[in-house]
C-alpha cells in the first residue's frame, strides 16, 4: 500500500487552526477558573467542561454563546480560527451578554461616585442629603452582594468597591 506523502501533510490553513477545546482551556485558565468554576457558570457538569476541553464533544451554539459571554468576546470571535463546524458557527448570534449583574452594579456605583465628586464643591443641604442617601443605598447594596457572593473574585471586587465608597466619604467600611 502506497501513501502519497502530500496527502499526509496537514494543509497550512488546517495547521494554523487551534482546537476549540484548547482555546476554552486557555481562556478558562487565564481567568483563574477551575473546570468546576466554569461548569458552575455554564450550568453544566465539570465532566462536560472536561469533554469540551479535550475535544471529545462539540459544544452547542447555546454553550458557545454562554462561553463567549463569560470570556467577554463575541461567539464568532470565540470560534474563529478553530475547528468548530462552519454550519454551527453560522447559526451563532452576533453578540452575547458579557457582563454579570454585579459588574453592572459596580459600573453604576462608579457613575454615582463620579456625580458625587462633581457635587463635592457644592455645599448645600440638598447636595449633602443626596450624598448621604447615595452612600446609605450603596452600603446596603454592597453588603447584600457580599452576603450573597460565593465567588472569590466577586468578593474581591465588592471589597474594593466598599473601600472606594468609604474613601469617597472619608470613612472606613466598618463605620458606614
Amino acid at each position: 500500500m502506497h501513501i502519497d506523502s502530500d496527502k499526509t501533510k496537514p494543509s497550512p490553513r488546517r495547521a494554523a487552526l487551534e482546537s476549540l477545546g484548547k482555546r476554552v482551556a486557555r481562556l478558562r485558565s487565564a481567568q483563574g477558573w477551575t473546570q468546576q468554576a466554569l461548569a458552575a457558570r455554564l450550568a453544566v457538569s465539570r465532566v462536560a467542561v472536561s469533554h469540551i476541553e479535550m475535544d471529545l464533544t462539540i459544544p452547542s451554539e447555546r454553550t458557545i454563546t454562554l462561553l463567549a459571554g463569560l470570556f467577554k468576546c463575541s461567539p464568532h470571535e470565540l470560534v474563529e480560527s478553530t475547528l468548530y463546524p462552519r454550519p454551527k458557527a453560522e447559526r451563532l448570534p452576533a453578540v452575547a451578554c458579557c457582563y454579570t449583574p454585579l459588574e453592572l452594579e459596580l459600573a453604576l456605583l462608579e457613575n454615582d461616585l463620579a456625580w458625587l465628586e462633581r457635587l463635592a464643591g457644592v455645599k448645600s443641604t440638598p447636595a449633602e442629603a443626596l450624598a448621604g442617601e447615595i452612600q446609605q443605598r450603596w452600603n446596603a447594596r454592597l453588603a447584600d452582594w457580599a452576603a450573597d457572593s460565593i465567588d472569590e473574585r466577586e468578593r474581591e471586587s465588592i471589597a474594593a468597591a466598599q473601600l472606594k465608597l468609604a474613601a469617597a466619604f472619608n470613612r472606613s467600611p466598618e463605620t458606614s
